[in-house]
């Protein structure tokens, strides 16, 4: 994991893992993280240090990712203040709250929230279906 994390720009982790796989030295500037994998107590992928080490951090909900997602170690072992997450919802309505420049280290903590889930598919839906009408 170690190689691969050190040369990506993009990862996706959806792992169901209880420690840490990615750490902060092994993420490069420039690297967007999308953790999804954290949905429960007690499961991590992230290093909490690496949640520190990021410029921005954006949490689907603050509360339920403080609670059981990747910033929930991050804020217990004191590498980021709850404060400093952003929500989802935020970064939609100001995009300038999310990655501001190529080099930033950008951290997506999503633990599932249906609503935005719901939206997602119908928006999809809505896609496909005026797709297949233009066709």
């Amino acid at each position: 994991m170690q190689s691969l994390a050190a040369q990506c720009k993009l990862i996706v982790s959806t792992t169901s893992s209880r420690e840490p796989l990615i750490t902060a030295e092994q993420v490069q500037p420039g690297t967007h993280i999308t953790a999804m994998g954290s949905d429960d107590h007690g499961k991590q992928e992230l290093a909490a240090e690496l949640l520190g080490k990021a410029d921005v951090v954006v949490a689907d909900s603050i509360s339920q990712c403080v609670d059981h997602g990747e910033c929930c170690a991050a804020v217990r072992d004191g590498a980021i203040n709850e404060n400093a997450i952003v929500e989802l919802g935020a970064v939609i309505k100001n995009p300038a709250l999310g990655r501001t420049h190529d080099s930033q280290i950008t951290i997506a903590d999503l633990t599932g929230v249906a609503v935005q889930d719901i939206q997602i598919a119908k928006m999809i839906a809505t896609r496909k279906k005026s797709e297949d009408t233009t066709a």
